[in-house]
């Protein structure tokens, strides 16, 4: 997958190193707001360092953060076998605020999804992880994940669990894994599972959070995205790129032992959504009107 990337790398450690050993671990950064938080849980978190290729992406224009975001990662260049700081310069944000399903290219999606395609092209170690900027992960999560997919060569993706945000407190939201139901590459269901489930499980779909993977199943999955991005709903990038995973025979985990905390600016403050926030939720195509209702609260 060869193309030409947005931005450049205001660090990159990579020369004379061997980038098909080990692993890479990617950080993404879209919020000044986050990195605090993110990085006292990440000084925690339990990292083979020598066979750690670390990739901080920054997909904003933001000054601060950029300059934040360099002195923390200078500060981490010794510590691991390779890492490289890469800036994007590719837009961020909603151009439109609003719920149609279908606007896509009036989106922050389109941006994101080459964010992932630049991500393709610098990593080249068999596996890799990734984790959001808003997403706070327990000091094991690498560990538990890569256990799990070492079990045998069908699991292609393993995912902790995290729920959805909202900027209301008292409004329940959704878990990040799903059981969808396709025709073609239009999603007629996705239902989000209770919170409350245990252990480890298969499901159909996983956001883009905190997991790991096999690179080249990732990549393949990316192929099958819909020519015509009108097609992917603005809830269902993450999902539909995942669920291809599952559509080429592989399987998709998720650990439901294993929560992580999920940021949100609410009110001038950061609050954390835990598993006590979300309940079961569905999405559905309704062909009459040719939209999705979303967020149906299932109660079964």
């Amino acid at each position: 997958m060869s193309r030409k990337l947005s931005g450049k790398f205001l660090i990159n450690t990579t020369k004379d190193k061997d980038l098909n050993n080990g692993f890479t671990l990617v950080l993404c950064f879209s919020r000044r707001w986050c990195i605090e938080n993110f990085f006292k849980a990440f000084d925690n978190l339990h990292i083979n360092h020598s066979l750690c290729h670390l990739i901080v992406f920054d997909n904003t224009d933001i000054v601060t953060l950029s300059e934040e975001l360099l002195q923390r990662t200078e500060s981490l260049v010794d510590k691991f076998a390779s890492v490289r700081y890469y800036k994007s310069y590719r837009k961020s944000g909603d151009a439109v605020i609003g719920d149609d399903d279908h606007g896509f290219y009036h989106s922050k999606l389109p941006h994101i999804l080459a964010m992932q395609l630049d991500l393709c092209g610098m990593i080249t170690t068999e596996t890799f992880a990734c984790i959001e900027d808003d997403t706070i992960v327990p000091p094991n999560a690498l560990e538990r994940l890569y256990s799990l997919l070492d079990l045998n060569k069908k699991i292609a993706v393993v995912s902790a669990l995290e729920t959805g945000r909202s900027p209301y407190r008292t409004q329940k939201v959704r878990v990040g894994v799903h059981y969808i139901k396709r025709r073609g590459d239009l999603i007629l269901e996705r239902i989000s599972p209770s919170p409350y489930l245990r252990g480890v499980r298969e499901v159909d779909a996983c956001g883009w959070y905190c997991f790991v993977a096999y690179t080249d199943i990732w990549k393949q999955a990316l192929k099958l995205m819909p020519r015509n991005r009108s097609k992917i709903p603005r809830f269902a990038l993450d999902g539909l790129h995942t669920n291809n995973i599952k559509r080429l025979g592989y399987k998709i985990l998720a650990d439901f032992d294993l929560w992580c905390l999920h940021m949100n600016l609410c009110g001038g403050q950061i609050i954390f959504w835990e598993r006590d926030q979300a309940r079961k939720t569905l999405d559905v195509w309704l062909p009459r009107w040719k939209k999705h209702a979303q967020g149906v609260i299932l109660t079964k």
